[in-house]
């Protein structure tokens, strides 16, 4: 019994773990302070017109030299960081959006890694209660017999 309390004190908590790790990873670090913060929280967000796989803020292509400087405009007038990303997409195309939106099919993007840890996790959980399920096997006097027989030789 008690090392059947052990095993599930420890699922508990790494199952604990695991969420307090999920949850954590989520969590943002608020809003950034200053308008440098916010202009490179939202480059990062944008991708490169003509760049192959840079974000705004990491390319110093004149492209990108160029949406930085609307991105401060834009942050410096009050602008919310999903106004500046809406009036670049549509100044420069949906193209630039990194991040793709939460809803629509577009949103499975979010969702589906979500529903395959969920499944792998309840198959594992499930193949390990099985497992331990599984009916101890004993030796038969026809399996000692065999093994004797076999030694014998």
């Amino acid at each position: 019994m008690n090392g059947q309390r052990f095993r599930r004190v420890s699922w508990l908590v790494m199952a604990s773990v695991v969420a307090v790790s999920l949850v954590r990873a989520t969590l943002d670090d608020g809003p950034p302070r200053s308008t440098a913060e916010q202009v490179e929280a939202i480059a990062k967000t944008l991708k490169c017109p003509v760049c192959d796989g840079q974000s705004v803020a990491d390319s110093d292509i004149a492209a990108s030299r160029a949406i930085r400087v609307d991105i401060a405009r834009l942050v410096e007038d009050g602008r919310s960081a999903g106004e500046v990303r809406a009036a670049i997409a549509s100044a420069y195309g949906e193209q630039v959006q990194l991040i793709p939106p939460a809803s629509g099919f577009a949103g499975l993007v979010w969702i589906l890694p979500v529903v395959a840890l969920v499944v792998a996790l309840a198959a594992l959980s499930a193949a390990f209660a099985r497992w331990r399920r599984a009916p101890a096997t004993a030796a038969t006097d026809e399996d000692r017999e065999l093994v004797e027989r076999a030694l014998q030789r």
